[in-house]
């Protein structure tokens, strides 16, 4: 499984930084080692509304920090992130434990999960579980766990593209009323903290 390194933030110049991302610099972070680019923000959220969500796949722990070193040691990458205002609030490393789907949507959400952690197969076949129902709403869903997040009350995410938040919405209703589903949840030990909607960037 791949490993995402997920910087949570404020940009100034969402609109800039955007562009950015979808051309040179997304070119360049890709050079360092990055095997997909992501950037997301925040429209619905509490306290995160307006933050924004950049992440970065690479294949191993090892390969995320010598992008994330190599990152910073770029002059025009840390000229493009002084020039859009970007402050850093967060990092965290996730693991990528399953994926259904396609990650391509105008939006997205992310489900934040406490509980103790699943072990690959466990996590895997309640993605694929819960995709028959998500997939009347959704893109497609990744489901991630936490390897370096700090102190922190979750344990683990499940992002999930859409072109419909409405669809996306009443699937994940549809999703968490299911029997099956509930009986999972309570055997595994694991419950949502919370959710973000977002609009994607790149």
């Amino acid at each position: 499984m791949s490993y995402l390194y997920s910087v949570l933030g404020s940009i100034g110049n969402v609109q800039e930084f955007a562009a950015a991302g979808s051309g040179w610099a997304g070119d360049r972070i890709k050079e360092f080692g990055a095997t997909s680019i992501n950037a997301n923000q925040i429209i619905m959220g509490g306290e995160l509304a307006g933050m924004c969500i950049v992440g970065f796949e690479f294949e191993t722990i090892d390969a995320a920090m010598a992008g994330q070193a190599a990152l910073y040691q770029d002059s025009e990458i840390v000229q493009m992130m002084r020039d859009t205002q970007v402050s850093v609030s967060r990092r965290i490393l996730f693991r990528v434990q399953g994926e259904v789907g396609e990650r391509e949507g105008k939006y997205g959400s992310v489900i934040y999960i406490a509980g103790r952690p699943l072990d690959d197969a466990t996590a895997a076949s309640n993605l694929e579980h819960s995709w028959k129902t998500m997939s009347e709403g959704a893109n497609g869903m990744i489901g991630l766990q936490a390897v370096a997040a700090g102190p922190s009350p979750f344990q683990g995410t499940v992002v999930t593209a859409t072109d419909s938040l409405d669809d996306l919405v009443a699937a994940s209703a549809k999703n968490f009323a299911d029997p099956e589903m509930a009986k999972r949840i309570g055997e595994q030990g694991w419950s949502v903290i919370g959710r973000v909607l977002m609009n994607r960037l790149v």
